[in-house]
């Protein structure tokens, strides 16, 4: 039984340390190109269990929107999560949020097959919240702070509930 799940452990590592990463970032690249969104400049690295993304540029439409100083994919099958470090913005989205965004982390569990848990930080504070891919939605809750009032186009955007500012789309 030992050899066994010896085995098994050895076997989900080795899945885990050859899994085409890079692949799975042109992929994801590729879905957000749908919405006109684009990375370019970035170099990519494979860490084994890992990818490193650093230094890219966000263009929307090919209008620098903003760049990322690094993302981490760690693809582990059972439990995945990509984390977007230092994403500051350029130019006029600048005034839509404040100082940038310092971490925003997506999160992909099994054990929660249908929703992609969202948690980060920010110039307006702490924001958390979901993907429910089940119901194709996108919830954003934002901590109320002093710093939000001086964005009035992202406050337009908002609605006050009882958990805070509440952001809510479909996709």
């Amino acid at each position: 039984m030992k050899k066994i799940l010896s085995f098994c452990a050895l076997l989900l590592l080795g899945i885990i340390i050859f899994l085409p990463k890079s692949n799975i970032y042109y992929s994801a690249e590729e879905a957000f190109s749908t919405e006109h969104l684009y990375l370019s400049g970035e170099k990519i690295h494979d860490r084994f269990l890992y990818l490193d993304v650093r230094d890219a540029s966000l263009l929307l439409d090919s209008m620098p929107i903003g760049t990322i100083d690094h993302i981490r994919i760690i693809p582990l099958i059972f439990f995945n999560r990509a984390t977007i470090t230092s994403l500051n913005f350029s130019g006029e989205f600048a005034s839509l949020f404040p100082e940038g965004i310092e971490y925003l982390t997506f999160t992909y569990s099994l054990l929660h097959p249908l929703t992609v848990v969202i948690e980060g930080e920010g110039g307006f504070g702490p924001v958390h919240g979901e993907i429910d891919l089940k119901n194709e939605r996108l919830e954003v809750i934002f901590e109320p702070s002093q710093v939000m009032r001086a964005y009035p186009l992202l406050l337009a955007k908002l609605h006050k509930s009882d958990k805070g500012l509440v952001y809510e789309t479909s996709f």
